[in-house]
């Protein structure tokens, strides 16, 4: 059986957080939210912005499919490919109105590093910024709130984090649909 490492009892443990509360916070006064991950966590990050723009009156948004990643990693570097992302996808808007979250379960990776990156530009021009890892990651700015899940696997970190986004979406006053109605 595969070993989800008491997957609810950590959800419960980050949801009582103070580190979540601060970000549960910034979720629902935000109007512009954006989802970075990489790896398994681009499917989480881009499976997220879907529901919690079709769940909430929130403009969810987050970078994927080759065109783009491809496109964007071409004209300037791998390091820098979500900074420039996400500073293409803030032209024009409010940034107190914004909040970004990395997805990472690596930790010192380049990948890894490029969320960072854009963390630290996102934090850097006054929008609030989230990295939720796998494991503690202590690069990034002061003021980028970081929570930890505490786990090994990336499929437990994974799935953690596409649990924490559906909790955005109840934390913020929305529903989460049901299958049966």
């Amino acid at each position: 059986m595969i070993n989800l490492e008491n997957i609810e009892d950590k959800f419960k443990k980050i949801i009582n957080s103070k580190e979540f509360n601060k970000l549960q916070s910034y979720y629902n006064s935000c109007k512009h939210i954006f989802f970075l991950g990489h790896g398994g966590n681009m499917a989480v990050a881009e499976h997220a912005a879907i529901d919690n723009s079709r769940l909430t009156n929130k403009n969810v948004k987050a970078p994927g499919g080759g065109v783009l990643v491809t496109s964007i990693q071409s004209d300037f570097s791998y390091k820098d490919w979500l900074l420039k992302w996400l500073e293409m996808s803030t032209r024009g808007l409010d940034k107190s109105e914004c909040l970004v979250v990395g997805f990472s379960c690596s930790i010192g990776s380049n990948s890894s590093n490029a969320i960072i990156n854009a963390l630290n530009w996102a934090d850097d021009n006054g929008i609030k910024a989230s990295m939720i890892s796998a494991q503690y990651n202590p690069c990034g700015n002061s003021n980028i709130i970081k929570i930890v899940q505490d786990v090994k696997n990336y499929h437990t970190s994974e799935l953690l984090s596409l649990a924490l986004t559906y909790q955005f979406v109840e934390g913020a006053g929305f529903s989460c649909p049901s299958i049966i109605k």
